[in-house]
């Protein structure tokens, strides 16, 4: 079977924890200093820090923007339910706005109708690696006086218009999970130009304490650090990051030549001035004779790992359905998600599935793949 993901983990990574397990310094310090300072420099923003995985990341950076409960945040319903989530977390309201057809991230002409007076922030996704229209989005946030917060978790190295993701909105979050294109297992890290927000947000991750340390706290916080041994994975991950952004790029040219043939098949589309990292390649299938679930299946036993990530968008996922369970359900009015539809965003859902596109593909394991497809499709 070829996996889905294949983390690299190299003689590099391996000396680069030992070193640290060597120092007898294993909590957040130096070395996680060094990686925010690189990853900064990398994706081109004045501030970065780390924290223990995406969701802390993108729950740390809402607290810190001052978002309150019964604020609205306008969001993908089409993502990992994280990004949902910690809005909700805070007693804020995640509100859904569909997605486009062909990139699968947020639609910008659908948000001007979702914000109310209650709209404090825009969270758009750049969903298994492709960018939002973030010239679009920002410019109908500055005409509202919104703040935007990048969910990056899947898309380190994209691109829009020549910058990095993560340096476009007023914060950004991304995620070091095993799966990603840059991966300490467990992690996570924020970014921003911001010099108020970034204090704000080093307080929240660390108790409250202020930038100067000890045991004086200025607010509510949590413990949201990350082990050194962790920005030590990171940062000989973001050696590799640069080249492994490249062939992960190469390998979607090829899968998309390659499914060009197949009526059947339509493939995420990149649109002009975006460049995606494809953490994912998903295409979606359009049959009368083979559904999604049957073409997984089929994929899976020519030994081709596949699957549908989010096969339920967030606003019908139970958690959603069942919003009268919530804490903070007493205190603040949701809406009535059961009765939201969200028709791009459910189709994608019944359609998508994804393939192996990460940058340990053989030869051989792209021609196994692709002959998967003529022995399923015809």
């Amino acid at each position: 079977m070829i996996p889905f993901a294949k983390p690299i983990i190299g003689q590099e990574e391996i000396e680069a924890v030992k070193r640290v397990l060597e120092s007898g310094m294993l909590a957040e310090g130096n070395v996680s200093r060094e990686l925010e300072k690189q990853y900064a420099k990398y994706t081109g923003t004045k501030f970065a820090t780390v924290t223990t995985n995406g969701t802390t990341a993108l729950s740390t950076a809402l607290e810190a923007m001052d978002i309150q409960p019964g604020d609205e945040v306008i969001t993908s319903p089409f993502t990992f339910i994280a990004s949902a989530n910690t809005i909700a977390m805070i007693g804020a309201v995640p509100i859904f706005v569909d997605v486009k057809p062909d990139s699968y991230n947020i639609d910008p002409d659908l948000i001007e109708d979702a914000i109310t007076d209650k709209t404090r922030a825009i969270m758009p996704v750049h969903i298994f690696g492709m960018p939002a229209e973030m010239k679009h989005i920002m410019e109908i946030a500055d005409s509202h006086d919104l703040q935007v917060i990048e969910d990056a978790c899947q898309a380190h190295g994209a691109e829009v218009e020549g910058k990095k993701v993560g340096s476009i909105g007023h914060v950004a979050a991304f995620s070091f999970y095993a799966t990603k294109n840059m991966m300490t297992g467990e992690g996570g890290m924020i970014t921003t130009d911001n010099e108020d927000l970034y204090d704000e947000i080093l307080m929240v991750k660390n108790h409250g304490r202020g930038k100067q340390g000890g045991y004086s706290h200025y607010r509510i916080g949590y413990n949201n650090r990350m082990l050194d041994i962790v920005s030590a994975l990171g940062i000989e991950q973001l050696k590799r990051l640069p080249e492994s952004v490249k062939q992960r790029r190469q390998n979607a040219q090829e899968f998309n030549d390659f499914l060009s043939e197949f009526d059947v098949i339509r493939p995420q589309v990149e649109d002009k001035g975006l460049k995606s990292s494809y953490h994912l390649y998903a295409p979606r299938i359009f049959s009368d004779k083979m559904n999604r679930d049957e073409l997984v299946t089929s994929l899976r036993n020519e030994g081709v790992g596949s699957r549908a990530v989010y096969a339920l968008p967030c606003h019908k996922q139970d958690t959603y359905l069942n919003i009268h369970q919530w804490r903070w359900a007493k205190f603040v009015n949701y809406p009535n998600y059961s009765k939201l539809s969200l028709p791009v965003s459910e189709e994608i859902g019944q359609k998508h599935f994804d393939i192996p596109i990460h940058p340990s593909l053989s030869t051989e394991d792209k021609e196994q793949i692709e002959n998967a497809f003529c022995k399923i499709l015809g």
